[in-house]
């Protein structure tokens, strides 16, 4: 398929040799245009045509043939222009044999001759081209499907946009410094001088429309493009933008390598060397924001990730898709702000004609794998069958990049066949599992790489669904607290708890309550029962009790069974992958189970407690009137804090195994955090149940006199003392939780539809 690790031994008979690695791409990018540039300057210098085999690159292989299509297209454009021999592919082919191996002419090649003469004012028969080059019929009818005179593949824009420099005057606008230039386009930093504003200024072939859909855009991560405007009989276009002075995230990745170091500090310093270079602005005005500055590598690329998404899903919404997420394409502001640029919108009606060459700048690398088929002139995938979910594959290739210094394919070659090379790239896509190059320190960073694994899922409907999922993910990974809270999720007890929620909830709400059963059927039995006059009386007691729990616990369980339904369900959903159910309510019912339940037992308790003595009265013959009120007490102080605990239990498994793992599945919504407040509140109000329920009991006793009797003494001295060990284990549970309540709130805080909600 064209990938390999090792470049294989072939004949140039057969097939290009040399292989064309992907991680060189932005200096093989460089290289074309400048062999591009050398053959245009001489176009236009000497009156005879050049030979273009004089500007080739000596060694054989996949970039010297991407250098010789561009090469003719240009040839082929000049000789119409200048009324020289007009050579036909056929002509080319036999100049250059390895123009047409080992998948026959290149369709942009093909194209760019068609768009050549029909521009010349010839009329061409579409018919012509499939006679011509039947291997590339079906392609050829695909492609010419554009049928536009105006589009070319030709990566060259006739350099004419090289007579500019620095200190020119070009309509409005001053030049002040170059920013980038080449074969494609020159980049200034210039002064617009109606509106005094220094705006990016890029000055290139006047191509289709792509800035007046971009003008629209107006989001704090994405550059803005602020207009453009054309010179007049000149075919060039100016584009002018914000003028981002900070570099771009490719520099940081660069710097990172050199140095084998990643960190704000190299953030830092890289964003620093080009201030100092651009001399508009000085990094000691400027220092990076405090989300970044001084945070952990993880952090920051969790931060650079979210701005990124959030971008990308405010385009979405607009209808625009980037297709080209590139670190070479994401500017950043002094402060470290990122922001993304370029966005490639003309991809979308014109993937087909487009140059492969043209992908080769560091693009290909980054492409999701349905989009590598796209590029595919004879794959039946399409360019309008891409969606946002390829520009959330691409987002995950750019951030394992800046975690970890290399992409999550390997190093990647163009070998041989260009269009074969394609497929084989989206193959090692679908068949390959990223696996970090380093050991995972912290949860922070083993949590983004589960995001990020996400992302590269090769199934588009395994990754994100969109953008704002993965922001709203990323956004709770910069809380180490709430990944810790995920990533703890996924092993051990509470994994187990998660793939168990009927029997962990069960577990957690009749546990207190059976103690405590235990506890009051012990005390009533010494202090109430022991003292009726009788033979009988406890064995009435014995029967009473088992029928009044066999009748509680079980109608407890069900009730409690029906109420967490919902979030057994979404828990199948996202761990099962089972069918789809409301996560939302899932998310609901899971906050609120420890509630649920408490209650429910509270009202059990006062139940029981006029139950008992009103079966006894039926059994015994008759009951004093003293214990009707000693069984109902006993009973509420008992049940009273037995609810407290069930809560607590209940709380930390929907905050710490339930909850986790839904909200991977669906982001915090502004109900989850109404949700959590409560939570936090009620948390409070049964800390209180927890430690003042127990007080009030001892005394209870106290004041009843029961001080002297033994049996009273010893339920003293356990309640007492269960009281206060119970009371300050739920004094760490409750202030614990309250923590993981306070980061979730905390990561909500980043979004605006889930930021002061109501605090009511």
């Amino acid at each position: 398929m064209g990938l390999q690790g090792t470049p294989p031994n072939r004949n140039i008979d057969d097939q290009p040799t040399v292989p064309l690695r992907l991680d060189d791409a932005v200096a093989s990018w460089d290289a074309l245009a400048g062999f591009m540039e050398r053959f245009l300057e001489t176009w236009e210098s000497e009156a005879l045509p050049p030979r273009v085999a004089d500007f080739l690159p000596p060694e054989h292989g996949v970039f010297r043939r991407m250098v010789l299509i561009e090469l003719v297209k240009i040839d082929m454009e000049y000789r119409r222009q200048r009324n020289c021999d007009v050579l036909r592919l056929e002509d080319y082919h036999e100049r250059f044999p390895e123009l047409g191996r080992p998948d026959g002419m290149p369709t942009d090649l093909i194209f760019e001759e068609y768009h050549v003469r029909k521009t010349s004012g010839e009329d061409v028969d579409l018919k012509e081209y499939g006679q011509r080059f039947p291997q590339q019929a079906d392609a050829i009818i695909r492609l010419f499907k554009l049928d536009s005179q105006t589009m070319t593949t030709s990566l060259s824009d006739g350099r004419a946009h090289a007579k500019f420099s620095t200190g020119d005057r070009v309509g409005d606008f001053y030049l002040m410094s170059s920013l980038g230039a080449g074969a494609f386009g020159s980049v200034f930093l210039a002064r617009q001088e109606t509106m005094q504003r220094l705006v990016a200024l890029k000055i290139s072939l006047d191509r289709g429309t792509e800035a007046q859909t971009l003008a629209q855009l107006d989001h704090p991560n994405i550059v803005r493009v602020y207009d453009q405007c054309r010179l007049p009989g000149e075919n060039l276009r100016l584009l002018y933008m914000q003028f981002v002075a900070g570099g771009t995230l490719h520099s940081v990745i660069k710097e990172g390598n050199r140095r084998q170091l990643r960190s704000a500090g190299v953030l830092a310093d890289t964003i620093a060397a080009t201030l100092d270079k651009t001399g508009v602005v000085t990094a000691q005005n400027v220092p990076l924001k405090a989300e970044l500055a001084d945070r952990p590598w993880s952090e920051v690329v969790c931060r650079i990730g979210m701005e990124l998404a959030n971008a990308l899903h405010y385009a979405h919404q607009q209808g625009i898709l980037h297709r080209d997420v590139k670190p070479a394409n994401v500017l950043l502001e002094a402060n470290g702000t990122a922001k993304l640029a370029d966005f490639n919108i003309s991809f979308s009606s014109q993937l087909e004609g487009t140059s492969p060459a043209a992908y080769f700048g560091g693009s290909l690398a980054y492409m999701s794998p349905e989009q590598l088929e796209a590029c595919h002139p004879e794959h039946f995938r399409q360019a309008s069958d891409l969606d946002g979910r390829s520009d959330v594959f691409s987002l995950g290739v750019l951030l394992w990049e800046l975690l970890f210094g290399t992409r999550p394919f390997g190093d990647e070659e163009i070998v041989g066949s260009w269009y074969a090379s394609l497929l084989g790239m989206a193959q090692i896509r679908r068949e390959q599992v990223p696996q970090p190059k380093k050991k995972l320190t912290d949860d922070v960073e083993r949590r983004l790489v589960s995001i990020l694994h996400r992302c590269l899922k090769p199934d588009p409907r395994d990754r994100y669904q969109t953008a704002d999922q993965l922001a709203r993910d990323l956004g709770l990974c910069l809380e180490p607290r709430v990944a810790h809270l995920q990533q703890r999720s996924k092993h051990g007890v509470l994994a187990m708890a998660a793939r168990h929620p009927l029997i962990s909830a069960t577990l957690a709400g009749i546990g207190p309550n059976a103690v405590a059963g235990f506890f009051n059927f012990v005390y009533n039995d010494q202090a109430i029962i022991r003292k009726l006059e009788g033979t009988n009386a406890y064995a009435a007691f014995w029967n009473v009790q088992f029928v009044i729990n066999s009748i509680a616990f079980p109608l407890a369980m069900i009730v409690g069974a029906m109420y967490i339904w919902p979030v057994i369900k979404g828990l199948r959903q996202v761990l099962n992958q089972e069918a789809e159910t409301d996560l939302l309510l899932a998310r609901r019912r899971a906050f609120r189970i420890g509630r649920f339940i408490s209650y429910l037992g509270i009202v059990e308790w006062i139940v029981a407690g006029i139950a008992y003595p009103i079966a006894l009265h039926v059994l015994l013959g008759g009951l004093e009137r003293q214990w009707y009120a000693h069984f109902l007490g006993s009973l509420l102080i008992c049940g009273m804090i037995a609810a407290a605990y069930p809560f607590f239990f209940l709380s930390t498994l929907a905050i710490r195994a339930y909850v986790p793992p839904m909200l991977e599945a669906e982001p915090l919504s502004k109900s989850d955090v109404r949700e959590l407040r409560w939570m936090a509140k009620h948390m409070d109000w049964f800390l209180y149940l927890a430690g003042g329920v127990p007080a009030a009991g001892v005394l209870l006793l106290l004041s009843a006199g029961h001080i002297d009797d033994p049996h009273s003494a010893l339920s003293l001295k356990v309640l007492s003392a269960a009281g206060a060990i119970g009371f300050g284990f739920a004094l760490s549970l409750s202030r614990s939780v309250h923590a993981d309540i306070a980061a979730l709130l905390k990561s909500a805080e980043l979004f605006t539809d889930t930021r002061d909600s109501d605090r009511s």
